[in-house]
């Protein structure tokens, strides 16, 4: 078991875990030394320490699923091998800052791991809602395709530009939407049944809508409940609302409705405990 003080920034992909990482990081919190980089919806960097990063992408190649992690299970066992490296990973982070974090969607899908190995840690945990989630995917999807036809010239262009531009978000929201709401269960369920196992005063749940009005409480709770040398630094600084996609119409292209019902279950518990 590992002692030292951690915090550990979880929710699924496209929650506001770079933003609130981000603000952090300019806060003073160490959360790691090599990050990835920018990205199509995500201007500013991830702010993920490629060293998780890697980790996790690693893991779910050698079980033979998407490195990206858009998966409808969590990981449920690791290799003694893999264990080893897990624990070294995180020797090294702590031998070598009093106080660091790290955020990377992934680490939900290996809680149950960072419980064992990281007993005293503190959980940040950003909820945004399923319908913004999924929006959001799926409108990374499109921009990616209408940059990659951006950059063509003559026919591909003309036929995106008159033809495929009017129909591919339709087209995305139609294969994704039922995909990408499992997936936010999946991420989602996994947190709350983490939380279910910690002690109150180890987590502290942030409903993405409420980031900007909530930071100064946030930073209290970090510096004063669970002891961060931070330093604090104006949300708004790193906050761009301009970047905030729409929310899509996603619930017509789910065609199991109980999916829907599920999602709405588990926002609804962990919303009761957010701030």
């Amino acid at each position: 078991m590992i002692n030292n003080k951690v915090l550990v920034i979880t929710g699924m992909h496209r929650s506001g875990t770079s933003l609130i990482t981000q603000w952090l990081y300019r806060c003073g919190l160490h959360v790691g030394n090599n990050f990835m980089g920018a990205g199509i919806g995500n201007e500013d960097g991830h702010f993920e320490d490629l060293d998780f990063y890697n980790w996790h992408r690693n893991i779910l190649n050698d079980n033979e699923l998407p490195d990206d992690g858009l998966i409808h299970r969590s990981v449920t066992s690791l290799s003694d091998g893999q264990k080893h490296e897990l624990r070294n990973l995180l020797k090294d982070k702590t031998k070598a800052q009093s106080q660091w974090g790290w955020k990377d969607p992934r680490t939900c899908l290996f809680l149950d791991f960072y419980r064992e190995m990281l007993p005293d840690a503190r959980y940040l945990v950003i909820l945004r809602d399923y319908r913004s989630v999924v929006s959001s995917l799926i409108s990374r999807l499109y921009n990616k395709s209408a940059h990659k036809y951006k950059q063509k010239k003559g026919l591909p262009y003309f036929v995106w530009k008159y033809f495929k531009q009017r129909y591919r978000k339709e087209h995305l929201l139609k294969k994704y939407s039922e995909h990408y709401l499992k997936v936010w269960i999946n991420y989602n369920e996994s947190i709350l049944q983490h939380l279910q196992q910690l002690p109150a005063a180890t987590y502290l749940v942030v409903d993405h809508t409420t980031l900007s009005a909530s930071s100064p409480s946030v930073f209290k709770h970090l510096a004063a409940e669970w002891d961060f040398d931070l330093e604090y630094y104006q949300f708004d600084k790193v906050y761009k609302e301009k970047l905030i996609s729409n929310v899509l119409d996603i619930e017509k292209y789910i065609r199991d409705k109980a999916i829907i019902s599920h999602a709405q279950d588990v926002q609804q518990q962990l919303r009761k405990q957010a701030i």
